[in-house]
């Protein structure tokens, strides 16, 4: 007997229902599968994981680039109440290691070429039966909405030492009434994700919000560079489109921007966008930018702004069910206007745990705090100033590097600016900014000329950087977003 509350089970109930069965769900540059084909997939693989003797309750990590093979994978997990650990397939094998011994999985479906990092059992999809009925797929498995599903790795960027944090087959039913109404997704949406299935947000963007509402979605192996993103936007029919700040902000680099006139929504989150990144942006979409907050934690976007109502500057308002306040180190609420640490609360909370020991879920009356420094308006609308861990301190005073960045990106000439500080040898703590900027090396003294005076001009004394480098990269975490740690530690070098 099934139950359509297995989240896999519900998908394939509702694509038969509404009739979307020889509809697309997703594309490649060469290829379309149908919604048949993806819970087809999903069954192979139930079928092979329950004969490879995976069972309800356990885990199976998914090491995997976004591809079908990865949405088989996810789905066919879930089919039979097994919890599929998403992975980074591009993660150092040392990684890679360490994510395996959090996660303990009872089988791993890995790439092939990473296949042999691996301990204890591993397969690489090649391995599982492509003709449906190889393996006869079991019934799917009752779920309750609270029972585990995906396990998701937070990115480490401040200790450099990820958890697990397990989401359910209820929460995505709970993030479809809340970013879901956001969204809107009709199924003749396409949309596209730079973000990657194994970071929360692409797992929405890609899979989650897409099969819930009947509309398709792109999938791409690799992460799409700006010119590849903006050619499957023109090629493919994209018309809603993921992306962190620091890649809108090398797409607005590109010579040919057309392609982004055939977008509904472009969505932004996982960095704060800085102001003048959002004014460049505003140019070219207008008010089809939506700046959204979400964490690995609750599993999805918790506060957002929307076609209908949005204010620059702010990642919206809080979306029910979830709850946001903001207090001082002390825990005390703070009055609105005034800069504190931003909390939330809800009923999809996975803290993440690093031992068995760890609580893996907290109740709907638990505060989380996100980590985010912010303010909030008289009506809601929250302003994030930046990582509570990336403050500086700086000749006795905090400083926001976002603040500095922001005035740096401003430049013509400048793709992209990471700032922190370094302690010199007296002691003392200096500011330092790597900066990615267009042309070549022999356009960078000017560059650095234009930058320090612009900096001395508009920003105080302490939040002048001390030294401007150019880099033709920034460390990022494996979600993809900045690494401060790792900034820093380069410049401590």
């Amino acid at each position: 007997m099934t139950d359509d509350r297995n989240l896999t089970e519900h998908l394939a109930r509702t694509a038969h229902d509404q009739g979307w069965l020889d509809r697309p769900a997703y594309l490649t540059a060469s290829t379309v599968h149908r919604y048949a084909d993806v819970f087809a997939g999903a069954e192979r693989v139930a079928g092979f994981l329950s004969a490879s003797g995976v069972r309800r309750g356990d885990r199976v990590l998914a090491s995997l680039p976004d591809g079908i093979d990865l949405i088989w994978t996810i789905l066919g997990t879930l089919r039979i109440g097994a919890i599929v650990a998403l992975v980074n397939a591009d993660l150092h094998p040392d990684e890679l290691r360490q994510t395996a011994e959090l996660a303990r999985p009872k089988l791993t479906i890995a790439d092939p070429r990473i296949a042999d990092v691996f301990d204890g059992a591993t397969v690489t999809p090649a391995l599982i039966p492509a003709e449906p009925g190889q393996v006869p797929a079991p019934p799917a498995a009752a779920c309750g909405p609270d029972t585990p599903g995906i396990a998701l790795l937070t990115s480490g960027t401040t200790t450099g030492r990820p958890r697990l944090c397990f989401h359910t087959h209820g929460d995505p039913h709970v993030f479809a009434s809340a970013f879901g109404r956001v969204l809107d997704l009709r199924p003749d949406d396409v949309s596209l994700s730079v973000s990657r299935m194994y970071f929360s947000y692409g797992l929405g963007n890609t899979l989650l919000y897409p099969l819930l509402s009947g509309s398709a979605a792109v999938l791409a192996a690799e992460r799409p560079a700006p010119a590849a993103a903006l050619a499957a936007m023109r090629d493919l029919g994209v018309t809603v489109f993921y992306a962190q700040p620091s890649f809108y902000a090398r797409l607005l680099a590109e010579p040919d921007l057309s392609p982004l006139a055939g977008l509904r929504l472009a969505v932004t989150a996982g960095e704060v966008l800085a102001p003048g990144l959002a004014a460049g942006l505003r140019e070219v979409l207008g008010g089809r930018l939506l700046n959204v907050l979400g964490t690995t934690e609750v599993g999805q976007v918790f506060a957002a702004n929307s076609l209908a109502e949005a204010r620059e500057g702010t990642v919206g308002r809080c979306l029910p069910p979830f709850r946001v306040r903001l207090v001082d180190d002390a825990g005390e609420p703070v009055p609105a206007g005034a800069e504190g640490n931003l909390e939330v609360a809800g009923p999809t909370i996975a803290p993440g745990i690093g031992s068995p020991s760890d609580v893996p879920r907290h109740g709907e009356g638990t505060w989380w705090p996100t980590g985010d420094t912010a303010t909030m308006d008289d009506d809601g609308y929250i302003r994030i100033h930046g990582r509570a861990d990336d403050i500086e301190i700086v000749g006795g005073q905090n400083v926001h590097p976002a603040e500095i960045e922001d005035v740096l990106a401003q430049h013509p000439l400048v793709i992209e600016a990471a700032v922190c500080s370094t302690r010199t040898e007296d002691g003392t703590s200096r500011l330092l900014a790597y900066v990615i900027a267009k042309g070549d090396e022999s356009d960078h003294a000017a560059i650095r000329s234009d930058l320090s005076d612009s900096a001395k001009e508009r920003l105080t004394w302490y939040k002048v950087p001390s030294e401007i480098v150019f880099v033709t990269e920034l460390p990022r975490t494996s979600t993809g977003k900045l690494s401060r740690r790792r900034l820093r530690a380069q410049a401590a070098r």
